[in-house]
């Protein structure tokens, strides 16, 4: 994996700068990044006197010149690339070779729920985010590859790189996505690619976002994380610049057109200045790829945040006909009542739809929550009644680790709720009752909501 450093690029000027005693001929501000394929070249002028007269300067060339110039100051005139053309000295030239480099940062974290879509259509889809930032110096093609990480794998917090955690499920059907309106939030208006163009290094719109879009399987649980990665790796272009090698020759490797670069081989003199070698300047490995290969990587995380509901269903004796609420016992003719709790320990709130609960043909639902409080002749349908719809509900802060009778009538229920033949049905959309408040379906983090009936056994 990387270090924890952002790679900045190393500008490469032309310095043409003057100098009193020796006259150099140009003097150029500093320049952008020097772009590869570019001729970098300059001459040097002499003045000098002789017995104190002035004589015609002296103009440099790479092999040695003699050759005073028409009068003691001419300086020549330069061209678009620096070049000193006119003079009796010729230029010294190089030619700027081709640095390839990349920096793909990533390091943030999407919060998400499980079963969401894929990113698109922009309907609160999930993706992450990721920039892309040319640090050559020339336009630059890369092929870029999403991909989630094998399940197990440790990241590490690295700056621009990854957040720490452990890969625990799959995301799937990555897609990626440019930033097109630069809006910094994946939209219907972003194009899917595979492949981005970046200006050289320093010019506007060199560093770009790219978006990687996931769908999050059902089965991802609260707090789980899914790491994934995005590569690019440089290429030629489909129209080859000029100067791109054409043959295999002198330690570098013949360009082809969409083809991926290769690196001028390790160990070759630098070409006299009359051929472009090609050095591949990352440094630092990506968290999936090695040093100086023309590629770099970042991780992205997903996180899961989500309800964790359990549902307990827990029950209390009520009364028999025998012993009433005294001690009571699980015969024929007893009450017994059934306490159905959710809670919500997770990082969302849950909206709750339904409970149904098919009884067995020994138990007949209570339709009025009676009490069973005192001798067995209360423990009979009717008498002691908490409910005329036959249940309760309550909801609060905390998790509820027991479950009682609730014995209160302020916890009735008047709507909500309901029994066909065996079947218990609560319909948390429209359940509603003094205690349980509002109809309100939503279960926030950290609270609890219990419905309770009760059941004759027969």
């Amino acid at each position: 994996m990387k270090t924890n450093q952002i790679r900045k690029p190393t500008k490469l000027v032309a310095l043409l700068a003057s100098a009193a005693m020796l006259g150099l001929v140009s003097q150029n501000a500093l320049a952008a990044v020097s772009l590869a394929g570019s001729t970098i070249g300059n001459i040097a002028t002499l003045q000098y006197a002789v017995g104190g007269v002035n004589q015609n300067s002296i103009s440099s060339s790479p092999t040695g010149n003699s050759v005073q110039n028409a009068t003691p100051t001419t300086i020549g005139a330069i061209d678009a690339n620096g070049v000193v053309t006119v003079g009796n000295g010729a230029s010294t030239n190089f030619l700027v070779d081709y640095k390839v480099n990349v920096l793909v940062s990533g390091g943030t974290v999407a919060n998400v729920t499980p079963g969401q879509a894929a990113g698109l259509p922009a309907t609160a889809g999930a993706y992450t985010t990721f920039t892309v930032q040319n640090l050559s110096n020339n336009t630059q093609d890369f092929v870029l590859s999403a991909a989630d990480a094998t399940i197990g794998t440790v990241t590490t917090a690295l700056a621009l790189k990854s957040t720490a955690a452990t890969d625990a499920f799959d995301s799937t059907g990555l897609t990626m996505y440019l930033d097109t309106d630069n809006s910094g939030t994946l939209n219907a208006g972003d194009t899917a690619i595979t492949s981005i163009n970046l200006p050289a290094s320093g010019l506007a719109n060199s560093t770009r976002t790219v978006f990687v879009a996931s769908a999050i399987p059902v089965t991802a649980t609260n707090g789980q994380s899914s790491v994934v990665s995005l590569q690019a790796q440089a290429v030629w272009p489909a129209v080859l610049p000029t100067w791109a090698p054409s043959a295999t020759a002198n330690g570098n490797t013949a360009a082809v057109a969409n083809g991926v670069i290769v690196a001028t081989a390790a160990g070759t003199p630098n070409n006299a200045g009359t051929t472009v070698d090609i050095v591949f300047a990352d440094t630092v490995a990506g968290v999936i790829d090695a040093v100086r290969d023309g590629k770099d990587s970042a991780y992205d995380t997903y996180t899961i945040q989500s309800a964790s509901l359990s549902v307990a269903k827990a029950m209390t004796l009520l009364c028999d006909p025998v012993n009433g609420s005294t001690n009571p016992k699980n015969i024929p003719g007893a009450y017994v009542q059934y306490a159905i709790t959710i809670t919500n320990s997770g990082t969302a709130a849950a909206t709750l739809s339904q409970i149904t609960d098919a009884l067995q043909t020994q138990l007949t639902a209570d339709p009025l929550l009676i009490s069973g409080s005192g001798a067995g002749t209360n423990c009979a349908p009717g008498i002691g009644s908490l409910s005329a719809s036959g249940f309760g509900a309550l909801r609060g802060a905390g998790v509820v680790t027991s479950y009682a009778a609730p014995g209160l009538a302020g916890q009735n229920v008047t709507a909500g709720a309901s029994v066909a033949g065996q079947n218990v049905t609560i319909d948390f959309t429209t359940l509603a009752g003094t205690a349980y408040g509002a109809v309100n379906a939503t279960l926030s983090t950290n609270s609890y909501v219990t419905v309770y009936f009760n059941a004759f056994v027969q």
